[in-house]
Protein backbone atom coordinates (compact mmCIF):
# COMPACT_ATOMS: atom_id res chain seq x y z
CA UNK A 1 0.00 0.00 0.00
CA UNK A 2 1.62 3.42 -0.98
CA UNK A 3 2.23 5.74 1.57
CA UNK A 4 0.37 9.20 1.41
CA UNK A 5 2.32 11.84 0.58
CA UNK A 6 3.08 14.40 3.42
CA UNK A 7 0.59 17.50 3.94
CA UNK A 8 1.78 20.87 2.44
CA UNK A 9 1.75 23.31 4.52
CA UNK A 10 3.81 25.92 7.38
CA UNK A 11 6.43 24.07 9.69
CA UNK A 12 5.89 27.58 12.39
CA UNK A 13 2.77 28.16 14.10
CA UNK A 14 3.09 31.89 13.92
CA UNK A 15 0.66 33.89 11.80
CA UNK A 16 1.68 34.39 7.84
CA UNK A 17 1.57 38.18 8.49
CA UNK A 18 3.28 38.81 11.89
CA UNK A 19 6.13 40.87 11.35
CA UNK A 20 9.07 41.41 13.61
CA UNK A 21 8.79 44.44 15.53
CA UNK A 22 11.21 46.83 14.52
CA UNK A 23 14.20 47.80 16.52
CA UNK A 24 14.65 51.69 16.58
CA UNK A 25 17.13 53.73 18.31
CA UNK A 26 16.03 55.46 21.64
CA UNK A 27 17.81 58.68 21.47
CA UNK A 28 16.41 58.47 17.92
CA UNK A 29 12.71 57.24 18.51
CA UNK A 30 12.06 60.21 20.68
CA UNK A 31 10.69 63.27 19.17
CA UNK A 32 10.59 66.54 20.01
CA UNK A 33 7.77 68.21 22.12
CA UNK A 34 6.99 71.17 20.17
CA UNK A 35 6.01 68.59 17.16
CA UNK A 36 3.73 66.89 19.54
CA UNK A 37 5.37 64.22 21.10
CA UNK A 38 4.77 64.87 24.87
CA UNK A 39 6.95 61.97 26.20
CA UNK A 40 9.66 64.61 27.62
CA UNK A 41 7.27 66.48 29.48
CA UNK A 42 7.35 63.86 32.07
CA UNK A 43 10.13 64.16 35.08
CA UNK A 44 10.72 60.37 34.98
CA UNK A 45 11.00 59.67 31.06
CA UNK A 46 13.24 63.24 31.02
CA UNK A 47 15.84 61.60 33.94
CA UNK A 48 15.45 58.09 32.22
CA UNK A 49 16.46 59.19 28.47
CA UNK A 50 19.00 61.03 30.19
CA UNK A 51 20.67 58.55 31.59
CA UNK A 52 20.38 56.95 27.94
CA UNK A 53 22.34 60.00 26.31
CA UNK A 54 25.00 59.36 28.96
CA UNK A 55 25.43 55.88 28.44
CA UNK A 56 25.39 56.38 24.17
CA UNK A 57 28.16 59.56 25.71
CA UNK A 58 30.09 57.01 27.48
CA UNK A 59 30.23 54.36 24.55
CA UNK A 60 31.32 56.92 22.15
CA UNK A 61 34.20 57.62 24.37
CA UNK A 62 34.74 53.96 24.43
CA UNK A 63 34.60 53.03 21.10
CA UNK A 64 36.97 56.39 19.85
CA UNK A 65 39.37 56.28 22.76
CA UNK A 66 42.21 55.84 20.79
CA UNK A 67 41.48 58.78 18.51
CA UNK A 68 39.00 60.92 20.36
CA UNK A 69 40.41 64.27 19.26
CA UNK A 70 39.49 63.33 15.84
CA UNK A 71 36.65 61.55 16.38
CA UNK A 72 35.22 64.83 18.23
CA UNK A 73 36.43 66.84 15.49
CA UNK A 74 34.84 64.70 12.57
CA UNK A 75 31.25 66.61 12.93
CA UNK A 76 33.05 69.80 11.89
CA UNK A 77 34.38 68.15 8.89
CA UNK A 78 31.65 66.64 7.91
CA UNK A 79 29.72 69.78 7.83
CA UNK A 80 32.73 70.93 5.58
CA UNK A 81 34.02 72.87 7.74
CA UNK A 82 37.63 71.44 7.70
CA UNK A 83 39.52 72.44 10.45
CA UNK A 84 43.09 72.83 10.05
CA UNK A 85 44.05 71.87 13.51
CA UNK A 86 43.12 69.08 15.40
CA UNK A 87 40.62 71.68 18.11
CA UNK A 88 41.91 69.68 21.24
CA UNK A 89 45.58 67.53 20.56
CA UNK A 90 47.51 67.97 23.31
CA UNK A 91 51.38 66.27 23.65
CA UNK A 92 51.64 62.49 23.07
CA UNK A 93 50.24 60.39 25.57
CA UNK A 94 46.50 59.05 26.97
CA UNK A 95 43.74 60.72 25.32
CA UNK A 96 41.67 61.87 28.31
CA UNK A 97 37.98 60.66 28.48
CA UNK A 98 35.44 63.79 29.14
CA UNK A 99 32.97 62.83 31.71
CA UNK A 100 29.15 63.62 32.00
CA UNK A 101 28.07 66.41 34.44
CA UNK A 102 28.12 65.79 38.33
CA UNK A 103 26.20 62.34 37.90
CA UNK A 104 26.79 62.58 34.22
CA UNK A 105 18.73 62.13 8.58
CA UNK A 106 21.26 59.20 8.63
CA UNK A 107 23.07 59.45 5.13
CA UNK A 108 24.07 56.65 3.45
CA UNK A 109 28.05 56.60 4.30
CA UNK A 110 26.99 57.10 8.01
CA UNK A 111 27.99 53.13 9.11
CA UNK A 112 31.69 51.91 8.42
CA UNK A 113 31.12 48.42 6.54
CA UNK A 114 33.37 45.71 8.66
CA UNK A 115 36.59 45.25 6.84
CA UNK A 116 35.58 41.38 6.60
CA UNK A 117 33.25 41.01 4.32
CA UNK A 118 31.93 37.48 6.08
CA UNK A 119 31.64 38.92 9.47
CA UNK A 120 28.13 39.01 11.04
CA UNK A 121 29.16 42.09 13.55
CA UNK A 122 26.59 44.98 13.40
CA UNK A 123 28.29 47.77 11.30
CA UNK A 124 30.33 50.65 13.45
CA UNK A 125 29.00 54.13 13.02
CA UNK A 126 30.71 56.90 11.76
CA UNK A 127 31.16 59.30 15.24
CA UNK A 128 30.19 62.36 13.15
CA UNK A 129 26.88 60.40 13.24
CA UNK A 130 27.34 59.21 17.03
CA UNK A 131 27.38 62.38 17.67
CA UNK A 132 24.78 63.75 15.85
CA UNK A 133 22.52 61.31 17.55
CA UNK A 134 23.30 62.55 21.03
CA UNK A 135 23.33 66.06 20.30
CA UNK A 136 19.80 66.12 18.76
CA UNK A 137 18.96 64.13 21.83
CA UNK A 138 20.10 66.65 23.96
CA UNK A 139 18.31 69.75 22.61
CA UNK A 140 14.90 67.36 22.38
CA UNK A 141 15.68 67.00 26.19
CA UNK A 142 16.03 70.85 26.60
CA UNK A 143 13.34 71.46 24.84
CA UNK A 144 11.44 68.98 27.42
CA UNK A 145 12.65 70.68 29.95
CA UNK A 146 12.02 74.59 29.00
CA UNK A 147 8.27 73.40 28.09
CA UNK A 148 7.87 71.43 31.56
CA UNK A 149 9.89 74.16 33.84
CA UNK A 150 6.37 76.11 34.75
CA UNK A 151 4.10 73.06 35.49
CA UNK A 152 6.76 70.65 37.21
CA UNK A 153 9.89 72.75 37.41
CA UNK A 154 13.18 71.05 38.12
CA UNK A 155 16.09 73.53 38.10
CA UNK A 156 18.98 71.28 39.57
CA UNK A 157 18.54 68.43 37.32
CA UNK A 158 17.85 71.02 34.37
CA UNK A 159 21.51 72.92 35.64
CA UNK A 160 22.97 69.16 34.94
CA UNK A 161 21.16 68.43 31.83
CA UNK A 162 23.08 71.96 31.02
CA UNK A 163 26.08 71.63 31.94
CA UNK A 164 26.30 67.99 30.33
CA UNK A 165 25.06 69.34 26.98
CA UNK A 166 27.85 72.13 27.38
CA UNK A 167 30.89 70.31 27.61
CA UNK A 168 29.83 67.79 24.55
CA UNK A 169 28.64 70.64 22.46
CA UNK A 170 31.85 72.58 22.97
CA UNK A 171 34.42 69.65 22.50
CA UNK A 172 32.47 68.58 18.93
CA UNK A 173 32.66 72.13 17.97
CA UNK A 174 29.25 72.78 17.69
CA UNK A 175 28.60 76.34 18.91
CA UNK A 176 24.50 75.97 17.88
CA UNK A 177 24.61 73.69 21.05
CA UNK A 178 26.25 75.01 23.59
CA UNK A 179 26.26 78.92 23.28
CA UNK A 180 22.33 79.14 23.64
CA UNK A 181 22.73 76.32 26.88
CA UNK A 182 25.40 78.73 28.02
CA UNK A 183 23.38 81.47 28.12
CA UNK A 184 20.16 79.68 29.69
CA UNK A 185 22.17 77.99 32.49
CA UNK A 186 24.21 81.66 33.81
CA UNK A 187 20.95 83.27 33.40
CA UNK A 188 18.10 81.93 33.42
CA UNK A 189 19.01 78.57 35.55
CA UNK A 190 21.28 79.78 37.84
CA UNK A 191 19.60 81.52 41.26
CA UNK A 192 19.67 82.41 44.55
CA UNK A 193 17.71 79.67 45.33
CA UNK A 194 19.40 77.19 42.94
CA UNK A 195 22.80 78.37 43.06
CA UNK A 196 25.45 76.52 40.19
CA UNK A 197 28.64 75.08 42.70
CA UNK A 198 31.02 77.65 42.31
CA UNK A 199 33.60 75.43 40.56
CA UNK A 200 30.64 74.87 37.89
CA UNK A 201 29.63 78.69 37.69
CA UNK A 202 33.75 79.55 37.27
CA UNK A 203 33.72 76.90 33.98
CA UNK A 204 30.76 78.07 32.79
CA UNK A 205 31.71 81.46 32.54
CA UNK A 206 34.81 80.98 31.27
CA UNK A 207 33.78 79.33 28.11
CA UNK A 208 31.09 82.23 27.50
CA UNK A 209 33.83 84.91 28.40
CA UNK A 210 36.32 83.00 25.95
CA UNK A 211 33.51 82.44 23.35
CA UNK A 212 32.42 85.44 23.03
CA UNK A 213 36.08 87.13 22.52
CA UNK A 214 37.26 84.28 19.93
CA UNK A 215 34.38 82.85 18.22
CA UNK A 216 32.14 86.37 18.27
CA UNK A 217 34.93 88.80 18.10
CA UNK A 218 33.76 90.72 20.77
CA UNK A 219 36.44 91.62 23.12
CA UNK A 220 34.51 94.64 24.73
CA UNK A 221 31.88 92.33 25.79
CA UNK A 222 33.81 89.71 26.96
CA UNK A 223 35.64 91.95 29.01
CA UNK A 224 32.47 93.57 30.54
CA UNK A 225 31.38 89.91 31.03
CA UNK A 226 34.35 89.22 33.05
CA UNK A 227 33.98 92.66 34.88
CA UNK A 228 30.43 92.17 35.57
CA UNK A 229 31.53 88.31 36.89
CA UNK A 230 34.12 89.77 38.77
CA UNK A 231 31.25 91.68 40.73
CA UNK A 232 28.61 89.35 41.29
CA UNK A 233 30.78 86.51 42.91
CA UNK A 234 34.27 87.35 42.57
CA UNK A 235 35.13 85.57 39.21
CA UNK A 236 38.81 85.31 38.39
CA UNK A 237 41.01 83.74 35.88
CA UNK A 238 44.29 83.43 34.74
CA UNK A 239 43.44 81.84 31.97
CA UNK A 240 41.18 83.69 30.67
CA UNK A 241 43.47 87.44 31.69
CA UNK A 242 46.28 85.63 29.45
CA UNK A 243 44.50 84.63 26.47
CA UNK A 244 42.30 88.13 26.42
CA UNK A 245 45.64 90.25 26.59
CA UNK A 246 47.56 87.63 24.26
CA UNK A 247 44.51 88.40 21.59
CA UNK A 248 44.74 92.27 21.94
CA UNK A 249 48.35 91.90 21.95
CA UNK A 250 48.88 89.82 19.26
CA UNK A 251 51.23 88.17 21.56
CA UNK A 252 51.02 84.38 20.08
CA UNK A 253 53.78 82.99 22.13
CA UNK A 254 51.82 83.53 25.01
CA UNK A 255 48.93 82.17 22.92
CA UNK A 256 50.46 78.78 22.70
CA UNK A 257 51.53 78.30 25.66
CA UNK A 258 48.61 78.74 27.38
CA UNK A 259 46.84 76.75 25.11
CA UNK A 260 49.43 73.89 25.88
CA UNK A 261 48.37 74.21 29.37
CA UNK A 262 44.71 74.24 29.28
CA UNK A 263 42.75 71.33 29.36
CA UNK A 264 40.26 69.86 26.70
CA UNK A 265 37.05 71.86 26.91
CA UNK A 266 38.95 75.45 27.06
CA UNK A 267 41.51 74.40 24.26
CA UNK A 268 38.23 73.30 21.28
CA UNK A 269 37.20 77.32 22.11
CA UNK A 270 40.82 77.82 20.96
CA UNK A 271 40.50 76.30 17.94
CA UNK A 272 37.83 79.03 16.66
CA UNK A 273 41.06 81.62 16.80
CA UNK A 274 43.72 79.27 14.95
CA UNK A 275 43.41 79.99 11.39
CA UNK A 276 43.54 83.85 12.39
CA UNK A 277 46.68 83.28 14.55
CA UNK A 278 48.45 81.57 11.74
CA UNK A 279 47.35 84.53 9.54
CA UNK A 280 48.56 86.97 11.61
CA UNK A 281 52.03 85.31 12.67
CA UNK A 282 52.74 85.05 8.56
CA UNK A 283 51.96 88.54 7.68
CA UNK A 284 54.29 89.49 10.96
CA UNK A 285 57.49 87.11 10.03
CA UNK A 286 56.62 88.19 6.02
CA UNK A 287 56.87 91.81 6.99
CA UNK A 288 60.31 91.73 9.44
CA UNK A 289 62.42 88.92 8.17
CA UNK A 290 64.19 88.02 4.96
CA UNK A 291 64.95 84.54 5.92
CA UNK A 292 63.83 82.46 9.41
CA UNK A 293 64.00 79.38 10.52
CA UNK A 294 61.41 76.95 9.77
CA UNK A 295 60.84 74.88 12.87
CA UNK A 296 60.20 78.87 14.44
CA UNK A 297 57.59 79.67 11.98
CA UNK A 298 55.97 76.40 12.62
CA UNK A 299 56.15 77.17 16.38
CA UNK A 300 55.12 80.42 16.34
CA UNK A 301 51.93 80.05 13.28
CA UNK A 302 50.76 76.37 14.07
CA UNK A 303 52.56 75.43 17.91
CA UNK A 304 54.36 72.83 15.91
CA UNK A 305 50.85 71.19 14.97
CA UNK A 306 51.78 71.12 11.58
CA UNK A 307 54.58 70.18 9.17
CA UNK A 308 55.84 72.84 6.56
CA UNK A 309 54.28 70.73 3.84
CA UNK A 310 51.04 71.17 5.22
CA UNK A 311 51.78 74.60 6.08
CA UNK A 312 52.30 76.16 2.69
CA UNK A 313 49.27 73.84 1.32
CA UNK A 314 46.07 75.10 3.87
CA UNK A 315 48.16 79.18 3.78
CA UNK A 316 49.38 78.67 -0.18
CA UNK A 317 52.78 80.12 1.07
CA UNK A 318 55.37 81.23 -1.62
CA UNK A 319 58.30 80.85 0.07
CA UNK A 320 61.04 78.92 -0.81
CA UNK A 321 62.47 76.11 2.07
CA UNK A 322 66.25 75.79 1.76
CA UNK A 323 66.88 72.98 4.43
CA UNK A 324 66.18 74.35 7.86
CA UNK A 325 65.84 77.53 6.52
CA UNK A 326 63.35 79.20 4.59
CA UNK A 327 63.94 82.41 2.33
CA UNK A 328 60.80 84.79 2.42
CA UNK A 329 62.17 87.62 0.01
CA UNK A 330 65.36 88.42 -0.90
CA UNK A 331 66.90 92.57 -0.57
CA UNK A 332 66.76 94.23 -3.07
CA UNK A 333 70.25 94.70 -5.20
CA UNK A 334 71.43 98.05 -4.19
CA UNK A 335 71.51 100.62 -7.47
CA UNK A 336 75.05 102.25 -8.18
Amino acid sequence: MAQAPPALGRKSSAPWDRLRPVKQDPLEGMGFVSKGDNRLLDLKSQESFYNKIVARYMQFCTRHSKDLDSAFASLNLDEGQSPPLNPTKKPPGKPTIPQPARAPSLLQQDFIAPTNAQSTSAPTPLPASELSIILLALRKLREGLLASSISAPNPVFSQRVHVFNIRVAILALHPEGYHPSLLHLLSVLHTPEHPLPRSELVEMTTYLILDTAIRQHDLYQAYALKYNSRVRFGFRSRVVDSILKSLIMGDWATFWRVRQKVDGYVRAILYWHLEAQRKTVLKAIGRAYYTCDVNWILQSATGSQLNWEELVKIEDIGWMREGDKVVIRKPKAKTS
